[in-house]
């Protein structure tokens, strides 16, 4: 009785605001500032997706952007991030500099990404990169590989060492023990780490509003469009942030097994 409760509570607490965010996505225009308006509409109107979608059609190309950002960027983190990883796990560095390097990933994974944000943009602007998917990819890809660092760190550290072993008497590299041994055993923490990079670089408002102005922008950075001179558009918001929540929520569902696999795979070794 008492854990049904609590999973009930979890469940309004984490579904509650979405719930919420769907509702308005149908409420009238009218009925956001009329006083005395209960939660559920008294009529449900589709005006505000048809305002999101029609038009000019710059949803569905900030769409695209936000598709094509978030796939580059889960693929150079992984391909970038993964073999760091091995390197720090397998490394015999002098004075602990693989706890250094360990460590200086993880302060760039979570010092305020907002104190970078004005030289990346002076950057990107004397490359000539600024407005470019390249740009936004960039600064996904900085804030996701320590994030991959540091999962598949903890997996691979946690590997018996005896297998690369194996493959060494087989006359097997470094780098051919990395893809033919370690990549296949490490598959559900790649697996996680592609799962939580994907969220992160779809999610992300700061640095991909800093340079993407128009034809590079995101879906998150859309929304803020809708912050006019003359109001808030809360119906266009609602239902632009319903697209957003919607694409995440079904991957999730699809990959929360392989999501969980990989963040407990090195928990339960050893």
């Amino acid at each position: 009785m008492i854990r049904g409760a609590l999973v009930t509570l979890a469940l309004a607490v984490s579904l509650g605001p979405f719930v919420v965010l769907v509702v308005n996505s149908v409420r009238p225009s009218d009925a956001f500032l009329a006083s005395g308006a209960g939660f559920i509409p008294s009529e449900i109107t589709f005006d505000h997706y048809r305002a999101v979608f029609g038009g000019d059609g710059d949803t569905l190309r900030f769409l695209w952007n936000s598709v094509v950002v978030t796939a580059a960027t889960t693929v150079l983190a992984l391909l970038l991030g993964a073999p760091a990883a091995y390197a720090l796990a397998r490394l015999k560095l002098p004075f602990r500099l693989s706890i250094v390097f360990a460590l200086a990933f993880l302060i760039v994974r979570f010092y305020p990404k907002i104190t970078i944000a004005l030289p990346y943009y002076l950057i990107m602007r004397d490359l000539g990169w600024l407005d470019t998917h390249l740009a936004v990819i960039l600064a996904h890809v900085s804030i996701t590989v320590p994030f991959v660092v540091w999962l598949m760190l903890g997996f691979l550290e946690e590997l018996p060492r005896e297998i690369e072993q194996s493959a060494m008497m087989d006359g097997c590299g470094a780098w051919g023990r990395f893809v033919w041994v370690v990549l296949p055993l490490s598959a559900p923490a790649l697996g996680a780490a592609a799962v939580l990079t994907a969220f992160t670089s779809w999610n992300e408002f700061l640095m991909a509003s800093t340079v993407a102005t128009n034809s590079a922008k995101t879906l998150p950075v859309r929304i803020s469009a809708f912050i006019t001179d003359k109001g808030i558009l809360w119906g266009n918001m609602a239902a632009m942030g319903s697209v957003i929540v919607v694409p995440v929520a079904l991957f999730a569902l699809a990959t929360q097994r392989y999501l969980v696999r990989g963040l407990t795979a090195g928990a339960v070794k050893g």
